[in-house]
This record gives structure tokens, sequence and C-alpha cells, in this order.
């Protein structure tokens, strides 16, 4: 099994991942995953907090993924061994906790995963470099190229994309400013890059996080499910965006049905009128 979820910020919000809240926890073994969509936050400053958390994590039974997001010390986080895992890079944080690199796809579980992971500081300008702000919170282009090559090596094609931000048409997109001018000339625009992905990708479900909202919306009728509070099964999540979009398509049925109904209502009156005239 793989249950999934977003933003446990370290000590802030991992209680949603505790087996005596998550109950769905008691369950799991060593063969099964929990992953966090970024803002993992239990990779702060490398001290005594940072071991606490990772020392119970790795007491769990099962194995922990995460991909970044913005609140993570990318000085600490590139300290930790590259490893090749389920077909892709990891960082080895512990024996079953991994960090899923940016632009890498993995195979475990059943299912193909493309990690995308990154998102921007809304308060940057407020935050001090190096210290609790760094700007390869965004893709660079290496990582971008990284990522469009693995793409082109699958075909165009996996079953779960995981990112922290959103894509550029996501309703979610412009909620906060982006202030762009403080990152240097390597780094891209994320969002547009997420919008690239999108639209090339032949894709099942994507998943993000950092909006703190347990909401899906869909772009050309395929689903993005974002996670907060939810710690879900992804083949619950995978049935949830199904029914989800049947219920789009019916909505825009009867949407349209009544419109066709409106017009030859419309069309018959104005023959009657025609026909007393």
């Amino acid at each position: 099994m793989v249950y999934v979820t977003s933003d446990t910020h370290g000590a802030f919000d991992i209680h949603k991942i505790n087996p005596r809240e998550f109950t769905a926890a008691q369950s799991m073994g060593s063969d099964d995953y929990l992953l966090i969509c970024g803002d993992f936050g239990c990779i702060w400053d490398g001290g005594k907090t940072d071991e606490f958390w990772l020392k119970w994590l790795e007491s769990l039974p099962w194995t922990t993924l995460f991909i970044d997001g913005n609140h993570e010390n990318f000085d600490v986080l590139s300290t930790y061994p590259v490893r090749e895992w389920a077909g892709g890079k990891i960082r080895e944080i512990r024996k079953n906790i991994f960090y899923l690199m940016r632009g890498e796809i993995y195979d475990f579980a059943g299912k193909t995963w493309f990690a995308l992971g990154g998102g921007y500081s809304h308060d940057s300008s407020f935050r001090t470099r190096g210290t609790d702000w760094w700007h390869e919170e965004v893709f660079s282009k290496e990582e971008a190229e990284n990522a469009l090559n693995n793409l082109k090596k699958h075909g165009g094609k996996v079953d779960v994309i995981l990112s922290h931000d959103v894509y550029a048409s996501h309703s979610c997109s412009e909620v906060y400013p982006l202030e762009l001018d403080r990152y240097p000339e390597d780094r891209i625009n994320q969002m547009e890059f997420l919008e690239d992905i999108r639209t090339r990708t032949d894709y099942r479900l994507w998943l993000c996080g950092h909006y703190h909202q347990d909401s899906i919306e869909f772009a050309d009728q395929k689903p993005c499910r974002m996670l907060f509070n939810d710690v879900r099964e992804i083949d619950d999540l995978m049935e949830e965006a199904r029914t989800a979009k049947l219920q789009l398509e019916e909505k825009s049925r009867l949407e349209n049905a009544e419109e066709e109904d409106s017009c030859s209502a419309g069309f018959l009156s104005s023959h009657q009128l025609c026909a007393i005239g």
C-alpha cells in the first residue's frame, strides 16, 4: 500500500501520520509506503530536533518517501548520499526514509511516479537566504532538463505526478505573487515548467500540496488532487478522481440538456407566435 499526504512541516503537522491518529498505519508493514508531497520539514537545521523526528520515523514499519517543498534546508539535504532505488535516484536519509529527487521517475507498488518537488516561498522577502530560505527551492535549468529527458525515456507516460507547487493553469497558481527577482539566472519559472510537463505527459493522477487544503480540480479532464490534512491510499485517491470526473461529466451533460430544452422551448414559442400572427 501507498498512503499519500503533504506538508508535515516537522513537529508542526507530523501528528497526522502518527499511528495514534492515522489509524490505517496500524496495519502497515515493511512493504508499504507513506509518501509526503513536500514540506517534509524534518531536515531543517541538522540538529537535535531533526534527529528526534528522523529517529521516530525510522522506528515505524513502513518506508517514508518525500519530495522537497519550499520549507526544507537544501544545504543539509544535499549532504545525504545519492543511491539508485526503484529505477531513479534518491537521497537516503535513513534505511527507510528516502528523498525522491527532482525529475526522477520511480517504479514501485505497481505504478510509475514522477517526482517534481520544489515550490515558491511567498514570504521569501521576509526570510534570510541560507538560514530559513534557499533559492534551490525551485527547479534549476539542469534539473528541468533531467526531468524532460527522463520523461522521454518513459515515452511521456507515468501513472502519478508528484509536485509540491502547482502548474500555471491551476486555480491556486495566482494565490501569491511571485518574486522571481530573488532567484539566480539558473533557476526557472517552476509553475510554467510544471504546466509544460502537464501538457506533454500522459498521466492518471497529479498529487500536490503547498496550499494547505484538500481539494481536487481538473485540467483537460486530468485530475489534480491537493493534499494537506488528508492521508489517503493511492488507489482510493484514483477512484475518488474517477468518481469526481464522472460527476463533472454528468453535471455538464445535464447543463447541456437544460440549454437544449430552453432553446427548443424558445424555438417552439417563436413558431407559435408566428402562427397566431
